[in-house]
């Protein structure tokens, strides 16, 4: 039957009908449609050539109906003229030219700002790292001591705290005797090394002390465990008397063989090495120990030359029967048991006329 519906209502084929748009439709397309602000562009500059700032006039086609790109491909060759805004208005000057930052322009001025920031702020407002060791001023004190009552330290050894306050006072009572003037022959002990540190922000400071010590001949010096029979002692004396003191103290040995018993050492003249901590604990009270390692050194001026003897006085001691005996033996200048070492330099002794 044939259709008599009018020619409006008749609907055209459906030119999609039976298109599959999948990846073969995608790589078959071979046309780009160009942009619609390139097509104003192309459609603007054919009425109207535009000027490139040499005054050369520009032309779509080129002067031969086309131009030769710089890689040797016969096309057309698209140049973009910078758009410039003009500096004067009526015979007037605009002022300053100012461009809009973009986005990402914008959050790289806001990331700067905030790292400037921070950097400030830490220099100026950083926690105190009480953990990192410091350095006391030289005109620190250590304070004026108290009297408090002897006790047992956690690490071993006893604080004399009875003796705070009090002028010369040592545990052993040859020890000042029985430092050496000089080169001296026989049994020895020295200071290597000592100082003030602090192993955490939440552990108190301590002092610690590096010792050598030797037998001074070829006959090898027992020394029983840990270090003499009766451990190491140490006392600090300054203006106001005793600021720390402690006797029985451990300390760990290196270089030094064990006797044949286990339980001593054997120390031969090449010499040994031992290290002790004095506890904060073994401080008087109201004692700093940090400002009282600082005073533990000599005083000296701006080109750190010795001037003057330390403020405060270390006598480190050890005693043992053997010292005694070694020394009999060798006919030694020094008698007894007692070695002892001090942070004092010694006298000079005058030379005989």
């Amino acid at each position: 039957m044939p259709d008599r519906r009018p020619p409006d209502a008749i609907e055209p084929p459906d030119p999609f009908e039976g298109l599959v748009l999948d990846e073969d439709f995608v790589r078959a397309a071979t046309v780009n449609e160009p942009s619609a602000r390139a097509r104003m562009l192309a459609e603007r500059w054919r009425r109207e050539p535009p000027v490139d700032p040499g005054g050369r006039r520009w032309s779509v086609d080129g002067p031969a109906g086309s131009r030769r790109s710089r890689s040797g491909r016969t096309g057309r060759t698209w140049r973009f003229l910078r758009l410039r805004r003009p500096h004067r208005r009526n015979g007037e000057p605009l002022g300053p030219r100012f461009r809009m930052l973009s986005r990402g322009e914008r959050w790289t001025a806001v990331l700067g700002t905030l790292i400037v920031l921070l950097v400030v702020g830490g220099l100026l407002f950083g926690p105190n790292r009480a953990h990192t060791p410091q350095i006391a001023a030289s005109d620190a004190r250590p304070g004026s001591p108290r009297p408090a009552a002897d006790r047992a330290l956690p690490g071993g050894g006893t604080f004399a705290g009875s003796e705070c306050g009090q002028h010369g006072y040592h545990r052993f009572p040859a020890a000042a005797e029985s430092v050496p003037t000089g080169e001296s022959a026989g049994p020895w002990l020295r200071l290597a090394s000592y100082g003030y540190q602090k192993t955490g922000s939440d552990r108190p400071g301590e002092l610690v002390f590096d010792l050598e010590f030797g037998s001074g001949s070829d006959t090898a010096l027992a020394l029983a465990a840990p270090l003499g029979s009766a451990g190491v002692a140490v006392e600090i004396e300054g203006p106001d008397g005793v600021v720390a003191a402690a006797y029985g103290l451990p300390g760990t040995v290196q270089g030094a063989a064990h006797t044949p018993d286990g339980r001593g050492w054997l120390v031969t003249g090449d010499g040994a090495a031992a290290h002790v901590v004095l506890p904060a604990a073994a401080l008087c009270p109201g004692v700093d120990a940090q400002a009282l390692a600082s005073g533990l050194m000599p005083v000296t001026d701006g080109g750190n030359t010795i001037t003057g003897p330390a403020p405060y006085t270390l006598t480190v001691s050890v005693a043992d029967a053997e010292v005694a005996e070694l020394r009999r033996v060798a006919g030694t200048e020094l008698h007894g048991e007692v070695l002892a070492a001090t942070n004092q330099l010694p006298k000079p002794t005058a030379k005989p006329v």
